[in-house]
Order: structure tokens, then C-alpha cells, then sequence
């Protein structure tokens, strides 16, 4: 070792360097999107699950009553004026996840302008809509979003069905407000704007109304919407949302009937489940409890709910409390269904597994002991 290794001043220089040098910033864990799904983890939750349990990880609905009623909801909804008190809105989500075995997802729409149920939260009052917030940069959609997405999670809301998608220029989602533009381009463009501001935020963006309503004048709650498409002009409408894929978490399946897939609305149509999974996320239906479906269907609302998973969707959303006493009897529904064949069975853990693994996306698996 030469002299001036063995230098005193050097060796204490050598060992106040570190000390007085700045911190390497604290890396913060990635958040959704980025964040991707543990798969050991999600397995051990399939698996440790009773097919009841399973069953319950596919509905999105309200929370069952009762303080002391275990969650079995995969989703717990909010809609009408549930939020209209914030404090009481945050208890109940509290009391929800504290109920639930698997944490649920909880969620609601916040489009924009008059689709906006957090309008009581005091950074949302001036919400704009959709056409309005097509007329912003991109940068200012997203802040929008990423706003929207900070006020969701201050009450404890972790998913928005919302942004719209859908391209028209006319017709009922133009009337309403609902849809950004006539121009795909500049729907693909905002659209994803506002979930990317959203995913930012940890909230899990869907978009709808898969594979898109387009310029139609019916409105799908009401009467039986058809869309008289191509399979290419279907396909066109869909590739909109495709742009958005890294940052949402699925896709809202529309009530539309697109004649040249079949007779069925999209949300009971296999072939445009497994198109809107061609995306990477969750199938979600629109609201199976519309009475205009079974109607049209001329069928029960039994088989509704029968179909919603035969098809293949992930999240079967309803707005009838799953045990209300008027309303329908959903584990009663699906889970004789799935134990009657392995075929089912295999279906239903395709469905919870890919269910899960936004769930551990988002975070809310982590620690996750049973």
C-alpha cells in the first residue's frame, strides 16, 4: 500500500464523503397501472375460496345490508344519491372493506358535467363534461382525470365506470352530453387522457360501452337498441378503446344488440366478450337488472344472469341489492349453474383470476391473509 493510501486526512475523508453526501430519494412503490399482479399471491386467493366466494367475486352491486352482514360482493356500487353525504359515504366503504373477506372494488361513474355523483366533494363542483373537456389540451383532460381520481380515493372510491368512448356526432350519447366527439380520433385522444389521469390517481379506470354505441338514437335502458353494423364497422368502433388498454382496467359491455354477432345484447354475446378480453382487462356488464332485457329477450331475468356469465363477462353488475327481498337470488342463480359442470367451474376461476389480478394491481391484495 503506497504513503498516501495510508494517509490519516484521506481515510477520514473516506469515511465523511457518505455521511455528507444527499440521500438517494426513497423509491415509492408502483401504483396502478404500472404496478403489475402478483401471481402467486392471486393464486393463493383463487385458491383458498369456496365456490360460493368465487360466485361473489363476479358481482358488482350494492353492499349487503346489515352491520354486522359479511361483504360477499366482488364489487360494492354506488349510485343514485349514495354519495350525497361524504362522511357517511366514507363509513360505509369503511364498514364494507372491514366486512369483506377479499377486498372489494368500490365504484361508481363519474363521467363529467351532469354525470358527476361526487358534485357534494368541493374539487368536483366544476366537473366539466365530456364535449367540454374535448375542447381542453390533453395535459388538462388528464389533470381532470387525475382530480377526479384524488377525490374518489379521498371517500375510499378505487374504480370509476367512466370514461365514455363511444364516437357520436348525433344521437342519444351526443344529446346527453355523454360522448367527447363525433371524430374517433379525438375520442381516442381525450378518452384516454382522462383514464390515464384516473390511473394516476390509483383509481381503475372502464371504458364504455364496449365495443361502442356509435350515433344511435335509442337509449339500451329502455328499449332494445340495435345496431345494424358490419363486423368491420363493429370492429372499428371497439379498436378506440384500444389505445387506452395500458391504463384501464376493462371495459363496460353495452346493452346493444350488434346484428352481425347475433340477436343478443354485446354483455350475452361470447364473441364480443372475448374481443372486449382481447384488451387485457376485466368484462364488465352493464346493468343485468333492466327489466327491457329479459323483455326483449322475451326470457327470464334468471337466465339473464345466466347468460351474463355463460358469456363469459367478469364483473356482472346489477343494481338490485343482492339480498333484497324483491329482488333476484344471484348466488342462487350462479352457483348451481358453475357446479354443474367442470367446464363452469374452470370458467368461473378464469373470471375471479383476472378479477383478482386488478384487485393486486391496484394494491388491494397486499397482506392479504384470509
Amino acid at each position: 500500500m503506497s504513503a498516501v493510501a495510508r494517509s490519516p486526512l484521506l481515510v477520514l475523508l473516506t469515511l465523511l464523503v457518505p455521511l455528507l453526501a444527499p440521500a438517494a430519494p426513497a423509491r415509492k412503490a408502483p401504483r396502478f397501472p404500472e404496478r403489475q399482479a402478483d401471481a402467486a399471491r392471486v393464486e393463493r386467493v383463487l385458491q383458498a375460496l369456496s365456490v360460493r366466494e368465487k360466485v361473489g367475486q363476479l358481482l358488482l352491486a350494492y353492499p349487503q345490508v346489515g352491520k354486522e352482514t359479511p361483504v360477499e360482493v366482488g364489487g360494492v356500487l354506488f349510485v343514485g344519491t349514495t354519495l350525497r353525504k361524504l362522511d357517511a359515504a366514507r363509513e360505509r366503504i369503511r364498514s364494507a372493506r372491514e366486512r369483506a373477506r377479499v377486498p372489494p372494488f368500490f365504484a361508481v361513474d363519474i363521467e363529467g358535467g351532469n354525470f358527476n355523483r361526487l358534485q357534494r366533494h368541493p374539487a368536483l363542483q366544476k366537473l366539466p363534461g365530456a364535449q367540454e373537456l374535448a375542447a381542453l389540451e390533453d395535459g388538462e383532460v388528464e389533470a381532470w382525470g387525475a382530480r377526479v381520481g384524488a377525490a374518489m380515493r379521498d371517500v375510499g372510491l378505487n374504480m370509476n365506470l367512466a370514461p365514455v368512448f363511444d364516437v357520436a356526432a348525433r344521437g342519444h350519447m351526443f344529446r346527453n352530453g355523454r360522448a367527447f366527439s363525433g371524430d374517433a380520433a379525438r375520442v381516442r385522444q381525450k378518452a384516454t387522457a382522462f383514464a390515464r389521469g384516473l390511473a394516476r390517481a390509483g383509481v381503475a379506470p372502464i371504458g364504455k360501452h364496449f365495443p361502442g354505441y356509435g350515433d344511435l338514437d335509442a337509449d339500451s335502458d329502455h328499449v332494445r337498441a340495435l345496431a345494424d353494423w358490419t363486423q368491420e364497422r363493429v370492429r372499428q368502433e371497439a379498436a378506440v378503446f384500444r389505445a387506452a388498454d395500458t391504463v384501464l382496467g376493462g371495459v363496460m359491455m353495452s346493452n346493444i344488440v350488434y346484428t352481425a354477432y347475433g340477436p343478443a345484447p354485446a354483455i350475452l354475446e361470447p364473441s364480443l366478450v372475448a374481443l372486449a378480453h382481447e384488451g387485457g382487462g376485466l368484462a364488465v356488464t352493464d346493468d343485468v337488472a333492466i327489466a327491457a332485457l329479459a323483455e326483449h329477450l322475451g326470457s327470464t331475468r334468471e337466465e339473464v344472469v345466466r347468460r351474463a356469465f355463460l358469456a363469459g363477462n367478469d364483473l356482472i353488475l346489477t343494481t338490485e341489492p343482492p339480498d333484497w327481498s324483491g329482488g333476484l337470488d344471484y348466488f342462487g342463480i350462479l352457483v348451481p349453474l358453475v357446479q354443474s359442470n367442470p367446464k363452469y367451474l374452470e370458467q368461473l376461476d378464469a373470471a375471479v383470476r383476472r378479477v383478482l389480478r386488478l384487485k393486486d394491481r391496484l394494491g388491494l391484495l397486499e397482506g392479504w391473509t384470509g
